[in-house]
């Protein structure tokens, strides 16, 4: 066995505890009342200081779970009416098909344990390269993961709102996450993407497109997620233009999961980024 795992988990393990210590010295030390929740990915019993109750930031210090990961787990309960309870708690269904489009590893491991899951990648194995899919994929899966994904696939997006439609067998499932901004804002920031490329202009990078008339444009207001790389994000959507898309690929019944459910530590303070459930 490799010790590269053993030392990643060690390592995972310190950090976790690190964090505990420093969410008890946080709420002990502010006098702020607590959040006390059970984590429905690992399971553990968490007491947290108000302050780190935010869309991605960490919030539990057994699996590192945030407030995303939870609703996306507790979404696939809703969808699949398997129970809501912990990841740990629920029995073992390996007839169930699911697909993870660069899951966290906070609960990829944990799905693979319960169900017939397989988390996949765009730039490594196994792969999956939602604008282009392999005939032989179609209905294959029961659920799909697609958690903050398609702000950073290239355009037509449409396209991916097809081809996970494709993916799912009848009556299958999307549980689907995106950054969501008002109607006014929402927009495609490379609308006529072609042939592209990054430079450097001094201390930014600019992305150099060629469109399919041919001609170039520059654009030098990019925006990653998470570092630089393949987490451009091309879009901004609005609530409206996701549920039109999902309507126009196909999916007959679209529910948002915009209810808190405190004793997961799932809580909304704002309206821009819950969850979605669709049907096919």
């Amino acid at each position: 066995m490799s010790v590269r795992p053993i030392l990643w988990q060690i390592k995972k393990r310190l950090l976790l505890a690190c964090v505990r210590f420093k969410f008890w010295f946080d709420v002990y030390s502010s006098g702020a009342e607590p959040v006390s929740f059970v984590c429905n990915i690992c399971g553990t019993p968490c007491r947290v200081p108000p302050y780190v109750m935010s869309r991605e930031r960490l919030s539990c210090y057994g699996c590192g779970s945030t407030i995303r990961f939870r609703s996306v787990v507790n979404a696939l309960s809703i969808a699949l009416e398997i129970g809501l309870m912990p990841l740990p708690a629920n029995p073992v269904r390996k007839s169930i098909v699911g697909i993870g489009m660069t899951d966290s590893e906070c609960y990829a491991g944990k799905l693979e344990k319960k169900f017939s899951y397989r988390n996949t990648y765009f730039h490594k194995g196994p792969k999956l390269d939602i604008l282009n899919l392999d005939n032989s994929d179609d209905g294959l899966a029961d659920f799909i993961i697609c958690s903050d994904v398609l702000e950073h696939v290239a355009p037509p997006v449409h396209l991916a709102f097809q081809n996970l439609f494709r993916l799912l067998k009848r009556g299958g499932v999307l549980v689907l996450t995106v950054p969501l901004v008002d109607e006014a804002f929402a927009r495609e920031h490379f609308p006529g993407l072609g042939e592209y490329h990054f430079e450097s202009r001094g201390d930014r990078r600019v992305l150099v497109n060629r469109t399919a008339s041919g001609s170039y444009e520059e654009f030098n207001e990019l925006v990653f997620h998470g570092g630089e790389g393949e987490t451009l994000e091309m879009r901004l959507f609005s609530r409206e233009w996701l549920l039109k898309e999902l309507e126009n690929a196909g999916f007959v019944k679209v529910r948002v999961l915009d209810k808190d459910y405190p004793d997961f530590g799932i809580f909304w303070r704002q309206d821009i980024s819950v969850p979605l459930v669709a049907w096919k």
